[in-house]
This record gives structure tokens, C-alpha cells and sequence, in this order.
């Protein structure tokens, strides 16, 4: 902690309050003291720097760390440096009139800095923050830590200082400690540093597996690697308010071990990964709105896929993991002994290859883009910089991924299938609503509580613009038209879909017609044994015969 010193003028009169001589007594006319107040305004006004953020919330920048001025940080900040200068502790009444002014002066008189959470883009370079009042500064040449830190950040309480990186370091050693199939590392790999990246959405990462299958580990090593904090997982909230304070205060967000996934907490979740504004009261006992502006990353583990609805499922990457045989599993302190050992390295493999995708992605040009368009054409460069053709098996694995979320949609919801099912044989079907209804639950016999199909006809249209997406893709179409005296009408038709009908198609006919699954591992190591970035060849080609999975 630095104090700051008193100016001599502030210091005599502090003292002269303090027993000396009366006015009276000295002959001359009384001078006028100082209050404890103006003393610690002084302190506030030699050490920090004041400023509102976007939100219009009032802060301090004050050793190389931002406070909001309501904090009780702030405070005991200005009450150590009062009594180092003085000797004595200032009263609650003197540290309430200086909040007060000081947040009276940030937001009156002080310049409006946007602050960002654990990662920020400004004057061509992307910034990281470590923490510890350093930053990591990314450009397309290099990455370096520094301690001339720009007010680019607000941190909170539970997040933690993250390790230094090394220059050298290999980003392909984090698959020693995760379970993942080496068919699905190109994909893992590019979304773990993606997330180093600001301003962009970011997919949903779903891991789903049996128990033992490693998802609470992987959501704890990317955690650590991404956003470090005494919390290493999160339970999701069951409460709006509480729900959204937690999203806003990580920068990637992993909820462990979930049974559900309720309607309202889906939709906080779409509006979270992809960036937008959420409100909540500030008190119970007020009508004050905070408005918190968020875009985070966000995993979520369950052993069953929970995601069902659609405008969260194409916002998501879903990722199966195997149950890992008992006989490959390690000591857990063991293993995060062994990962604190090489974490330094992991971190300098993604500064490493972070750098070089930022010199890749002015020129990347994709020929169609899916619903994560960002995403996909950050994800190419990524994969480029990774190694030889990397962009392209980027590609291919998220656009599989996108053609399993499709099927995963259908598979989950009655309703879809109903429709599916009922235009199998036809290329039109009109009704109204409550006579189309009435044929599709005859036909389906849904169980009760079946939350994808409506309960009623008048459910039916909300359930099908959820459905609306993805029964085009599957080449069906509806209309409704205004109410008649029979009832709204209802129409369903059925098109011819082209050959690259999958949303966000990236797959050439090639790749879709690769014989096996064999040959497409075949097809991997080749692009390792290509690679173009020196060093990782011998490494990843050792790492291949590893065996996966020793997790604790």
C-alpha cells in the first residue's frame, strides 16, 4: 500500500486540532481547520483517479486496480492512509461525506471509461487482465505482460490472479488433462482460446456424459485457464437476480452437475453468450434498476443433453464424453499438482497462438457463415495459427457439430417430430389450428408432462415459431392466416432442400463423403505431421499415442 503525504499546510493544521495552543492564546486570529474530511479528500484527490463507467456507476482507478467508490475497499484504502499520516483513524461521519463527494465529483466531473471483465480490445491490441495489477498485451507480432496498465478493467471478488505464461509454452498439453476424444481436441482447442477473445459471442460449451466421464474436470482446468477464481465451478441460480449477478461477475461462467435447465434461465443464458443488457432492482426496497450489459463465456455440464430449445441450441457446442476406465485415472492431487506445473506453459501456448490468429483474421473469408458468424470466422484463423490446414478442420468439426445440434433438436421435441412425421407422405397439409391440433395429438399421444408439445391448440402457434427454424431446415414450412369463422387456418408445405442444406454449412462434398471415421483420423495425423509451427509436430504426434483420460 502506498500512502501518500499529507501536504505540510493540510499536516500543521491536522495537528493544531489535535491540543495545541487555542488562537486566543497565540494573540493572532483563528485559522480555519481543516475537517477530516477535506484531509481525506486531499488523500483521495493525490491517489486516485475518478471516473463513471458506461453504466453510469461511479469508480476509482487507484494502484494499478479499479474500485467502485461504493465499495468498502475504497474506504479502508482512505482510512490506512489517513491514519499512516495523521496517527489517528478518521471518524464514519468524515468517510461518509467523502464517498459522497467523491461520487458527486465522478459522476459530474469525471470522464466516462467503458470497463470490461478479464478481457478488452483497445488501440489495436488485445488485452488480458492478470489480476495482480499487470495485463497481458496481444498484437499480431508478439504478447507481452506489463504493468502500465490502461483503466480497461473491473475484477471482482471471485476472481483470482492468474499465473505468468511462458514464452514458449504448448497449448496441446492441456488434452494430458482432459478427456477428450482426439476427433473433437481441433474444436476444444480453438473455443478454449477463443475465449481470450473480447466483443465476439461465444458459443455455449455443453459437455455431457456419464459419471466419471471428466465434465466437472474439464470445466475446473478451463476455468483455471481462462478466468481463475476461488470458485472453480458455479451451481446454477435459481433466482433471476441472482442468476445474472453471477454471469456478470466471471468472465467465463461454468455451471457443474445440472439436472435441468429451466425456460427463463435458457433465455438468460442465449442473451448472455451472445451479448445484451439485463436488469435487476439494486434493492428490495427500491425501484432502481441495474443495468448490467454483458457477453460472456458460459459451459454448462449435466450427464444428459439438457439444451432443448432451439435459439439455445444453435448457440451452443455440444460435446459427449465417455465414461474414463478406472484404470486410467490418477490421484487427483496428483493430477492438479502435475497441471500447476505446466499451466504456465498451456497459457503461453494460447498467447502464442492467439498473436498469430490476430495477423491470420483480417484476411479470412468464409464462403457462408452460421448463427455464431464471429465465432466461425475467429475459429478459422485460430485453427490456421494452431497448425497446417487447421482452419479448415475447425470447420468441418464445428459444422458437424452444428448437423448433431440439429438432430439433437429433433430428437428432443414432440412437436417437431409430429409435424415431421405428418408430412412424411405429403407436400401440403391445411387445416385450422385446433383441427391440425387435434390430428397431431391423436397421432402422437404425448405424455403429460412433455414440456415440447403445447397443451392446448392455443399453445400450438408459440411451440411451432420456437420449431420454425428447424423444421425449414428439414424443408417444412408453415403460414397461419387471419381467424375465419372456422378458426385461424393453418398451412404446411414442403420444399426440395439444396445438397449444403445444413444451417451453416462449411462442408465440401468431399468431406461429406469421407468413407470412415478412420480415414478421417487418418486425415488428422497428416495435417499434424504437416504442421507448419515449429515444435508442435514430435509433440502432438507423441500426445496421439498417449492414452486419454488419466483424470482424477
Amino acid at each position: 500500500m502506498i500512502a501518500h503525504k499529507l501536504s505540510e499546510e493540510h499536516l500543521a493544521a491536522f495537528e493544531s486540532t489535535q491540543g495545541a495552543t487555542s488562537p486566543g492564546n497565540q494573540g493572532g486570529e483563528e485559522k480555519k481547520k481543516p475537517t477530516q474530511a477535506q484531509i481525506l479528500l486531499g488523500i483521495a484527490q493525490e491517489s486516485m483517479t475518478l471516473f463513471k463507467d458506461q453504466h453510469q456507476e461511479p469508480f476509482c482507478f487507484i494502484e494499478n486496480k479499479t474500485h467502485p467508490l461504493k465499495s468498502s475497499r475504497v474506504k479502508d484504502i482512505l482510512s490506512y492512509q489517513f491514519f499512516v499520516q495523521t496517527g489517528k483513524a478518521p471518524n464514519s461521519d468524515a468517510l461518509t461525506q467523502t464517498m459522497n463527494t467523491l461520487r458527486g465529483k465522478a459522476l459530474f466531473e469525471s470522464p466516462t471509461i467503458p470497463l470490461h471483465n478479464r478481457v478488452a480490445e483497445q488501440a489495436g491490441a488485445f488485452w488480458y487482465d492478470m489480476g495482480d495489477g499487470k495485463v497481458i498485451k496481444v498484437t499480431a507480432d508478439k504478447w507481452e505482460m506489463t504493468d502500465k496498465v490502461p483503466i480497461l478493467f473491473r475484477s471482482y471478488s471471485t476472481q483470482e490472479a492468474q499465473l505468468p505464461p511462458q514464452q514458449d509454452g504448448n497449448i496441446w498439453d492441456v488434452f494430458d488433462f482432459l478427456n477428450i476424444d482426439q476427433k473433437h481436441q481441433p474444436l476444444v482447442a480453438v473455443y478454449l482460446i477463443s475465449c481470450f477473445l473480447p466483443e465476439i459471442p461465444h458459443p455455449i460449451f455443453h459437455p455431457h456424459g456419464a459419471q466419471g466421464s471428466g465434465k466437472t474436470t474439464f470445466c475446473r482446468v478451463l476455468k483455471s485457464l481462462i478466468d481463475p477464481s476461488p470458485l472453480s465451478t458455479l451451481i446454477m441460480q435459481r433466482d433471476y437476480a441472482q442468476l445474472i449477478q453471477v454471469i456478470a461477475h466471471h468472465h467465463f461462467v461454468p455451471f457443474d452437475n445440472l439436472s435441468d435447465l429451466p425456460g427463463w434461465a435458457s433465455d438468460v443464458l442465449a442473451i448472455a453468450c451472445t451479448g445484451g443488457g439485463l436488469s435487476k432492482r439494486q434493492l428490495y426496497t427500491d425501484e432502481e434498476d441495474v443495468v448490467l450489459s454483458v457477453k460472456r463465456c458460459i459451459g454448462i455440464n449435466a450427464i444428459n443433453l439438457l439444451i432443448q430449445r432451439a435459439d439455445l441450441m444453435d448457440r451452443s457446442i455440444l460435446l459427449h464424453l465417455e465414461r474414463i476406465d478406472p484404470n486410467r485415472r490418477k490421484d487427483e492431487t496428483e493430477f492438479w499438482a502435475d497441471f500447476e506445473k505446466r499451466k504456465a506453459g498451456i497459457l503461453g501456448g494460447i498467447f502464442n497462438t492467439l498473436s498469430r490468429a490476430i495477423a491470420i483474421y483480417p484476411s479470412v473469408k468464409l464462403k457462408s457463415l452460421p448463427r455464431m458468424a464471429d465465432f466461425a470466422k475467429w475459429g478459422y484463423a485460430i485453427g490456421e495459427a494452431l497448425r497446417q490446414d487447421g482452419g479448415n478442420e475447425f470447420l468441418e468439426a464445428y459444422d458437424a457439430n452444428i448437423s448433431h445440434q440439429n438432430e439433437e433438436i429433433i430428437q428432443s421435441n414432440t412437436l417437431i417430430i409430429a409435424v415431421l412425421g405428418a408430412m412424411d407422405d405429403r407436400t401440403k397439409w391445411e387445416g385450422t389450428i385446433k383441427t391440425i391440433y387435434d390430428q397431431l395429438l391423436e397421432n402422437t399421444k404425448p405424455d403429460k408432462n412433455d414440456r415440447t408439445f403445447p397443451k392446448t391448440e392455443r399453445k400450438l402457434r408459440v411451440h411451432l415459431e420456437r420449431a420454425k427454424t428447424t423444421l425449414a431446415q428439414q424443408g417444412i414450412h408453415f403460414s397461419i392466416g387471419e381467424r375465419t369463422g372456422q378458426g385461424y387456418p393453418l398451412s404446411f408445405w414442403r420444399t426440395d432442400l439444396p445438397e449444403d442444406r445444413k444451417f451453416g454449412s462449411f462442408a465440401t462434398l468431399n468431406a461429406q463423403k469421407k468413407a470412415s471415421e478412420t480415414e478421417t483420423c487418418a486425415s488428422n495425423e497428416a495435417n499434424v505431421a504437416n504442421s507448419a509451427i515449429p515444435g508442435v509436430r514430435n509433440e502432438v504426434l507423441d500426445f496421439t499415442g498417449k492414452v486419454l483420460g488419466v483424470l482424477p
